[in-house]
C-alpha cells in the first residue's frame, strides 16, 4: 500500500504564495508595460515584496522567463490533452487546439506580444524530441499516436518526425505573431492547422 504524501510544511507554502505573487506580478507587468520597460524593481513594488525575496525565487530575470515559458508551454499542453479526450477526427482535434491556443495568447494585455517572443525563444530552444519528458513534443506525439491507432494518420512518416513538423509550424506561428502586431495569430493557426491536417491525413482510409 502507497503511503501517502505528506501535506506541504506552512513554510513551504508560504514559499510557493510568494512564488506565485512574484509570477503573477510579472505577466501582469509584462502584458501592460511590456517585457524591457519592466524592471525587477517594479516586479517587487507590484508584488509587495523585497528585491532579496525576489532573487531568492528567480536568481536572474532569465530564470523569471524560463518559467514563465514553461507555463505557457503547459497550458498550451493542457488543451492538447484535452482535445484527445474529445470525439472527432485527428484533424479535427489539432485545429481545435490550434484554435484554442490563439484565444489563450490573444485575449490578454497590450504588451503581451512582447511577453510570447521570450516565450517562443525558449521554447524554439528547446528539443523537438517527443522522447524529452514533457514539452509541446510529447503533448502533440501522444496525439499523433492516438490517430495513428485510430487509422486516420498517415504511417508513411514516423508520428516523430509528424510531431517535429507539427511543434515547428505551431512555434513558427506564434513567433510571427509575436514579432508583428498585423499578423492574424487565429486566422494564420486555423490555416496552418488545415496544412497540417492534409499532410498528416491518412490517404488510404480517405480514398475508401
Amino acid at each position: 500500500m502507497l503511503e501517502a504524501e505528506d501535506p506541504p510544511s506552512r513554510r513551504e507554502r508560504r514559499r510557493q504564495e510568494i512564488h506565485g505573487r512574484i509570477l503573477a506580478a510579472a505577466v501582469e507587468l509584462f502584458d501592460t508595460r511590456g517585457v524591457t520597460d519592466t524592471r525587477i524593481d517594479d516586479i517587487c513594488e507590484h508584488a509587495d515584496l523585497a528585491q532579496k525575496t525576489f532573487f531568492n525565487h528567480f536568481p536572474t530575470k532569465q530564470h523569471l522567463f524560463r518559467e514563465i515559458a514553461q507555463t505557457f508551454i503547459g497550458n498550451v499542453c493542457s488543451i492538447v490533452e484535452q482535445v484527445r479526450r474529445e470525439p472527432g477526427s485527428t484533424s479535427e482535434r489539432l485545429a481545435r487546439a490550434f484554435r484554442r491556443a490563439a484565444d489563450v495568447a490573444q485575449h490578454r494585455g497590450p504588451r503581451h506580444r512582447e511577453l510570447v517572443q521570450e516565450v517562443t525563444r525558449i521554447s524554439a530552444a528547446e528539443s523537438t524530441d517527443p522522447n524529452r519528458h514533457g514539452g509541446l513534443p510529447q503533448a502533440f506525439n501522444a496525439l499523433i499516436v492516438d490517430g495513428v491507432a485510430a487509422g486516420d494518420v498517415t504511417r508513411v512518416h514516423t508520428p516523430v518526425f509528424l510531431t517535429e513538423m507539427i511543434v515547428s509550424v505551431f512555434q513558427g506561428v506564434v513567433m510571427s505573431w509575436a514579432h508583428d502586431e498585423h499578423y492574424e495569430l487565429d486566422r494564420h493557426l486555423e490555416e496552418a492547422a488545415r496544412f497540417l491536417s492534409r499532410a498528416i491525413a491518412n490517404e488510404d482510409r480517405a480514398s475508401t
